[in-house]
């Protein structure tokens, strides 16, 4: 089979290597679409701060938002069989802890990434080889394009249950990216009266729009205090989701909530935040909750999607082969203005 392989910073080569037979309880998929994530390109340029403190083992295949279908299952497995359209876990767990047992996998210690940190390898390739509990059906009616898309889509569904979001509240979501503009679309489904989203790029803000956000705020042209202000008025803002990853945002939003309310953060800064206002923080009853992956949400999402109700297809912006994967990464910096979501078509 054909893989992206990654053999150290801005080392990506296309190689040929064995297709892996499947074990117990495991199955081979073969993969049809996979994302091309911010967090792929930190690992492919080194930035990351895992690579800098050897947590990314190299060589490695990434990839970790992806759809396809199963191929070749091994012993045991009950849950899929070939031709089966899937998609899978950010996660592998041990599978036989106390944890794992019960079904909690997202809470075993021995968890192992997939296509990232100290993890077993992605779907940067024609095949990959799962656990078979840890996939999930794609609904017929559900495309492998947002098959690829529940990941991200399931993150920020978590953000947004974090979040705490009760119908005829307000929201505001903090970066225009696909975590972000997912998260202003769901905070709608979820009842929100009004919700808003900020950020730097009007190409961004307007998908967001099209998806049924009610407000965007462009922060390069006015200030995100005037934008609160002239957008949700007396009412100001009950929520706000933090997706940007900008230290500067996260610390205005303590003074741009209203008291008694809820930031979810669910970014990466990979740096101190400095000046925290901790008085701000405690005298508001602010209370900040941290979204640290998708845990627990890829049925309701994919549940989203087969009713219709979610679509995040509009969101790739640059379509991919295999062999392209290198370019793929690449364009994350050149093509920032109007890149949101980037796509490997691997197998059509």
């Amino acid at each position: 089979m054909q893989v992206a392989r990654l053999f150290g910073q801005d080392d990506l080569k296309l190689i040929e290597m064995s297709k892996p037979i499947p074990g117990l309880g495991e199955a081979l998929c073969k993969v049809m679409r996979t994302g091309v994530c911010g967090t792929d390109y930190a690992i492919y340029t080194g930035k990351f701060s895992f690579v800098k403190n050897g947590m990314v083992k190299f060589p490695m295949t990434l990839g970790h938002e992806w759809s396809g279908v199963v191929e070749q299952i091994g012993t045991g497995v009950t849950n899929v069989k070939p031709g089966d359209r899937i998609v899978g876990d950010t996660g592998v767990s041990c599978g036989s802890c106390y944890e794992c047992v019960m079904g909690n996998y997202g809470k075993c210690k021995s968890i192992h990434p997939v296509g990232t940190i100290n993890a077993i390898d992605g779907a940067y390739s024609e095949y990959i080889l799962m656990p078979a509990r840890h996939l999930f059906h794609l609904p017929d009616n559900v495309s492998f394009d947002n098959g690829a898309m529940v990941e991200p889509a399931a993150t920020a569904l978590y953000s947004v249950v974090q979040a705490d979001v009760k119908i005829g509240q307000t929201v505001l979501v903090l970066g225009s990216g696909p975590i972000g503009i997912a998260a202003a679309k769901l905070a709608k489904l979820c009842g929100a009266s009004k919700v808003g989203i900020a950020a730097r790029k009007d190409f961004k803000l307007k998908k967001a729009l099209e998806l049924g956000v009610d407000i965007a705020i462009n922060t390069t042209k006015t200030s995100l205090a005037d934008g609160i202000k002239q957008s949700f008025g007396d009412w100001g803002v009950d929520k706000i989701i933090e997706a940007s990853g900008s230290t500067e945002l996260f610390k205005e939003s303590l003074n741009l909530i209203n008291l008694g309310g809820i930031i979810s953060v669910v970014a990466f800064y990979e740096r101190m935040v400095d000046n925290f206002d901790i008085d701000r923080f405690v005298f508001g009853d602010v209370k900040i909750h941290a979204v640290g992956g998708s845990l627990g949400m890829y049925k309701p999402t994919l549940r989203l999607m087969a009713a219709g109700m979610l679509d995040m297809s509009s969101l790739i912006t640059g379509r991919y082969k295999l062999s392209q994967a290198r370019q793929a990464l690449d364009d994350m910096q050149t093509m920032g203005d109007t890149r949101i979501k980037s796509m490997l078509d691997i197998s059509r």
